[in-house]
């Protein structure tokens, strides 16, 4: 089987940059038969694509539904309540993509406050975003003199453009990094780096990262190549719910998804794959000439193959970090921090309950509802006991408290992924890369792993690929 030189993975990179600029073609060409394995977000908008352009597509769901982290909740809430259970923002801009998509299918957005007047528990200390523009308070958490100039002048989330900034102006494409003249930065962490570049011991604690210096600068040019803040405070969702969207999706491709039906074995050749399943209990198999792995590496990784992945692609299946945490669903019988006059938007940073923030309350009812994360599989009780320990107001009515575990799903435990453990050069572009007739799409696929956009920019782009293959 044939394999990729890094000049042709770099091009490979900048095709699929170039496919998310332009709209694809009708298919004029043999139809082709593909099969994907997951019907999440960017499953569902692979096939999509290859259907409108006349392939024959077929997605094996393992889950009994699709959307994957894209999951609105409704049961057991009052009042026509629902809650994101996972996917639960986008950005303008940022999500180009998936904005395209909302057109698309006609689906009403609702400005999300989520980042407005936020508060923060830093260091034992409630803190508004006036107060950490104050040099006193920044004084008092040990930043230097530089660090509060800066900070003075600009948000608490924009700390990493002190020290990234001067490195920005290499990164001319965001999908090839090591173009940059910036391949030293690779050998060494952040936190290395800023420490050479005189941060302050408060500095590399709240901002800082043990990976590689390379890639977390990186992922800073790519939003300024982008015209994103580093961190949006202009947040959207669709009314309704974000699972709305993967449901028109899946509307739209009818009888070609598949669900209850998990791969358990992948074989692969020059000429096409044959991926084998189970449905209804029975083991079955299907050939195709391609393969689009829209599943999480963490299961990927759980399939046989045949012939086995080369080393490089193993390495990239294997070592690549995800996280996993659990959403929280606060319901109360009022909307007590209105009474309270006290932001709702307040970041914890406990084990317990790292975040909440208010949703759906453009409802016509008194009750209020919080949404929250908490790393790993959440105890309420302990995560109720958080909010109540630090919650600064005296109004707090909530009544019930649910949790959505994403740790305990046997198909979608694990979320977004984060930094690659170790060097950059180990893992990009080979994380995107095809191998042979099998391809590779989702949030981790793309060079910024944001959610739903990186998941549809990756699927789009492969879907284009395949297309013109």
């Amino acid at each position: 089987m044939s394999m990729m030189t890094r000049r042709e993975a770099l091009n490979l990179t900048s095709a699929l940059a170039i496919g998310l600029a332009f709209p694809m073609r009708v298919q004029t060409r043999r139809p082709k038969k593909i099969v994907i394995a997951g019907a999440g977000i960017g499953g569902l908008c692979c096939g999509y694509e290859l259907m409108k352009r006349g392939h024959d597509v077929t997605l094996l769901e393992a889950a009994g539904r699709t959307g994957g982290h894209v999951y609105t909740v409704r049961d057991r809430l009052a009042d026509d309540f629902y809650a994101d259970a996972g996917a639960e923002h986008v950005t303008k801009p940022g999500y180009d993509l998936y904005w395209q998509y909302v057109k698309e299918f006609d689906l009403p957005m609702l400005f999300y406050p989520r980042r407005r007047n936020l508060l923060r528990f830093l260091d034992g200390k409630l803190c508004t975003e006036e107060m950490l523009a104050d040099r006193s308070v920044l004084k008092g958490f040990g930043f230097n003199q530089r660090e509060i100039d800066f900070l003075s002048r600009h948000a608490w989330s924009e700390f990493p453009l002190l020290y990234h900034s001067p490195y920005l102006d290499g990164f001319k494409d965001e999908y090839r990094p090591f173009d940059a003249g910036l391949n030293h930065l690779d050998e060494i962490s952040l936190n290395e780096l800023l420490k050479k570049d005189g941060a302050s011991p408060a500095a590399i604690q709240h901002f800082g990262s043990s990976n590689s210096a390379l890639e977390m600068i990186w992922r800073t040019a790519i939003l300024k190549l982008r015209g994103v803040p580093l961190y949006p405070p202009e947040l959207y969702r669709i009314q309704g719910g974000n699972q709305r969207l993967t449901d028109a999706f899946t509307t739209r491709l009818g009888d070609r998804v598949r669900l209850g039906v998990p791969v358990t074995a992948i074989e692969h050749g020059d000429s096409g794959v044959t991926v084998h399943y189970r449905e209804f209990g029975n083991q079955k198999k299907m050939a195709a000439d391609y393969l689009v792995s829209c599943i999480s590496l963490v299961q990927l990784r759980k399939i046989p193959v045949k012939p086995d992945w080369p080393e490089d692609k193993e390495h990239v299946i294997h070592q690549t970090p995800y996280y996993s945490e659990s959403r929280l669903i606060f319901q109360s019988r009022s909307r007590f921090w209105e009474k309270d006059r006290i932001s709702p938007n307040i970041y914890f940073y406990q084990p317990a309950l790292r975040a909440v923030w208010p949703m759906a309350d453009e409802l016509p009812t008194r009750r209020g509802l919080l949404l929250g994360n908490a790393a790993g599989v959440a105890d309420p009780e302990a995560a109720l006991a958080t909010f109540r320990k630090y919650y600064p107001g005296k109004s707090e009515d909530i009544e019930q408290v649910h949790v959505v575990a994403w740790p305990n799903d046997p198909w979608a435990s694990a979320c977004e992924r984060v930094a690659f453990s170790g060097q950059l050069a180990k893992f990009w572009p080979k994380v995107m890369e095809p191998y042979g007739r099998i391809h590779f799409a989702g949030a981790y696929a793309d060079n910024l792993q944001w959610g739903m956009e990186a998941a549809t920019r990756s699927a789009h782009g492969v879907a284009k690929i395949i297309d013109e293959a």
